[in-house]
């Protein structure tokens, strides 16, 4: 009697979103999609420390092999990938992860797409075929990194439209920025601050910290609220917000986060060479033209 018989694939298919879905932590949630023909299988909602759902979506391409055969350089190399399913992941609004397992061992390993993209932005953009390349160090299911690496990668990528827009506000300000500094280093210490200069301060408290976070740069500087309280409490009131004062004790800070931004920002692009030159020219020449000392280009 004949009956129907599953293909390797599907078998090997299935094995994968098992190996996928039972070792993902606990608390994060597995949502199916109804179509899986158009490169995404499925999508994680990520929890967070307090097991609050916060909607975050990360969406999910499973490979599957059997064993993996890495590369010399600890690398696997998938080539079988449509150039349209490339197109599809790249204008995706969530972010999406390739990941690969390895049915012998039960191991995944992932890669964040759009982020290889950029740096791989020439070949992407011939609209031919695009190869992506999975480092053994993207393992997911490591116990001491794993889900941490993955939040990461995510949360690079769900704020990476905003981070573009933080780093050109930055980058078209900073001489501003310095000036601003340069200007309340040395006032009368028992002077407020005016509203004008109380808005400006904020939007570069704001800027800054949002790209040294983004960055992962590490620097001494306050929260906003931190440097309130701390001044209401030197100066006990509760008309003016900040004075010169608390500004004197930041500037200097700054200064070097500005350096350290700067830094960060021209590693930052020319790691992502390709996409700049490619999307804009204009700022990945500004960036790289900028001196370590901070010193900006004038054309």
């Amino acid at each position: 009697m004949q009956l129907p018989q599953r293909v390797p694939q599907h078998i090997s298919e299935s094995a994968s979103f098992k190996i996928f879905a039972n070792h993902i932590p606990d608390n994060w949630i597995v949502r199916d999609v109804t179509e899986r023909d158009y490169g995404i299988d499925c999508y994680v909602e990520l929890v967070n420390e307090k097991n609050q759902l916060t909607g975050d979506l990360a969406s999910i391409q499973l490979k599957s092999k059997d064993t993996i055969d890495w590369n010399l350089d600890n690398t696997l190399t998938i080539s079988n990938i449509k150039i349209s399913t490339s197109n599809y992941w790249y204008r995706f609004p969530v972010p999406v992860f390739l990941c690969v397992t390895d049915n012998q061992k039960k191991e995944m390993y992932f890669i964040s797409v759009k982020n290889f993209i950029k740096k791989n932005f020439l070949t992407f953009a011939k609209q031919k075929t695009f190869n992506y390349s999975i480092s053994k160090d993207m393992d997911f299911f490591d116990k001491k990194s794993g889900p941490s690496l993955f939040r990461l990668k995510y949360a690079f990528q769900d704020s990476r439209n905003l981070f573009e827009n933080e780093m050109k506000t930055f980058l078209s300000t900073l001489e501003h920025y310095h000036n601003f500094q340069d200007e309340h280093s040395y006032r009368d210490y028992h002077l407020p601050i005016e509203s004008v200069d109380l808005i400006f301060f904020e939007e570069m408290h704001r800027n800054y910290f949002f790209i040294a976070d983004y960055l992962l740069i590490e620097h001494p500087i306050l929260s906003l609220r931190e440097l309130k309280l701390k001044s209401k409490q030197v100066f006990k009131d509760d008309y003016y917000e900040l004075y010169e004062h608390d500004l004197a004790q930041v500037v200097e800070d700054f200064r070097n986060l500005s350096l350290k931004i700067i830094k960060g920002l021209k590693q930052k692009v020319e790691a992502e060479k390709e996409y700049w030159i490619t999307i804009d020219l204009n700022l990945f020449n500004y960036v790289t033209n900028i001196k370590d000392n901070g010193e900006l280009p004038h054309y």
